[in-house]
Order: structure tokens, then sequence, then C-alpha cells
């Protein structure tokens, strides 16, 4: 069985700006969901983040997001797994309001995990393991220790890696707690990294200047034959123009196709002038 994997997706990020939702909506149309029909997949899990805001929801987001993407996913047939991240609670020591749970009843097709539960796809077990904090954590790592399954999809803050390109957490869970696992795959962390038996999928799209020439996208997991496949997102959100006129004439700008940076924010690094 194919799964998509499809990392933090912050819907209404960057103060529920209509520029993000655009770059979004550009993604989902012209990228995701074009490549999930062409390959007949049915599933997504989601790895957290669902939401940007922690304590409210902008009404115009929720309204546009359901049309791009929750709503393309009720009427493809596609069955949407998601587990809570930190962005989608209310409060950091309990997941027990959050915004998966309170804006989402309506949809038969979306499933949402606010606790440890092992699941089943095709006849793999994979633990699912939402954000870990002071109401669950003990009762969290108390089922981990029991658990038979090989994989493990979570939303988890571990020390070591990277959590945009080149900025290293230095706090966090120990990669060792999760060392049972043959694969394990996490939300939370925006840059796209793997370590030992764990891999931080990254985020779909840029959100931050952070994220400039990183690589984004989504994963299809084959449960069969635990091998990932990542499909790259080619629109970018931020960009940087080199201004050298010791190494490019005037020319070359004045033919230069600005048309492709429309709708993004850039940069323009003055070399030689």
């Amino acid at each position: 069985m194919k799964i998509c994997i499809l990392g933090d997706s912050h819907f209404g990020a960057r103060g529920d700006s209509l520029d993000f939702h655009k770059y979004f909506e550009k993604f989902y149309n012209e990228v995701f969901f074009h490549y999930l029909k062409v390959n007949d997949i049915k599933s997504i899990f989601q790895m957290g983040d669902l939401f940007d805001r922690r304590k409210f929801i902008n009404f115009n987001t929720l309204h546009l997001c359901r049309e791009y993407f929750f709503d393309r996913c009720q009427i493809l047939g596609i069955k949407v797994y998601t587990l809570l991240g930190n962005h989608d609670i209310a409060f950091k020591n309990t997941l027990e309001i959050n915004s998966t749970g309170l804006l989402l009843n309506e949809y038969e097709n979306i499933e949402y995990y606010d606790s440890f539960e092992t699941v089943e796809f095709d006849g793999v077990k994979i633990d699912v393991v939402p954000w870990i904090c002071d109401d669950n954590e003990q009762e969290i790592f108390s089922a981990m220790k029991q658990s038979t399954a090989q994989i493990c999809f979570g939303h988890f803050e571990i020390a070591g890696f990277e959590m945009d390109k080149g900025n290293v957490c230095d706090h966090g869970l120990d990669k060792k707690i999760l060392s049972k696992y043959d694969i394990v795959l996490s939300g939370h962390f925006h840059h796209k990294s793997t370590n030992d038996n764990i891999t931080y999928v990254g985020t779909p799209y840029e959100m931050t200047w952070s994220d400039h020439n990183d690589q984004k996208g989504f994963h299809i997991f084959d449960t069969n034959t635990r091998e990932m496949t990542f499909v790259k997102n080619p629109f970018t959100m931020f960009n940087k123009l080199i201004y050298d006129d010791g190494q490019t004439d005037f020319e070359h700008w004045k033919n230069y196709d600005f048309e492709s940076l429309k709708d993004s924010y850039v940069k323009v690094i003055v070399m030689n002038k």
C-alpha cells in the first residue's frame, strides 16, 4: 500500500496571509493532487501542525483551506489521517482542546489522533504518536515500550536534528528513545533530514526565509517495501537575485524573466555596482 506523507501544512501561516494561501493553493492544485490522481493514491498521512494558529482560527483561512485541501480530498475519495502537533493544541500541557477536533468533524474521510494508537495499513502495524506533553508523556512512553510495531509516525522534538537548514535543535528527546523502531517519520522540524532510523519529512512548501533553497515537497511511503519516494515542490516563495555589474551587463536584467518572481518575496543582493 502506498501512503502520501504530508509534513506540517500550517494553514493560516504568516498571519493568515492571502499571498501564502495562493502559494499553498498553487502547490495543491498543480502538484499535489495531480500526483495523487495520476498514481491512484487514496491515503494521506499528515504529520501534525495542520493549522498554524494555536489559539484561534481566522474564518477566511478556514474557508480557503477547506476549498483547496479538505474539500478536494473529500471529492477525490481520499482518506486523511492526521496526528496532533504542537500548533494544533490550545494549551502546552494537554491535547484535550485542539483545532483539528473542533473544526473538521463534519468530514467523514478525516481521522485524527490525539493519543497514542497502533494502527494497521494493509496489515502493517504503525505506532502513531501525537505531540508529547506533560499530560500524556508517561502514557506514551509506556505504550511505546510495549508495542511490537516496527514503524512509528509522530510529531517529535528530538535533539541533534536541524529545525531549519543549519539551525540544530539542542534540546528535546534523545533519539535513543526511538531506537526500537526500524523507521520513524516525524513532522515538527521544517528541514527534511535523516539520521539513522529517524526521518523528518520537512514541509511541503516554503514559509520563511529559513526555507530558501531548501527542498520542499511530500513523500510516498510504500508499506510493503518500506521505500520512500520524494516528490519535489517546484514552486518557491523566497528568491534571491545577485546583482553584479562586473559580471553581468545591464542588458541581462532588461531581458530577465521577472514574471517567474511574481507573488514571491525577493532579495536583491548587490555584490558590485
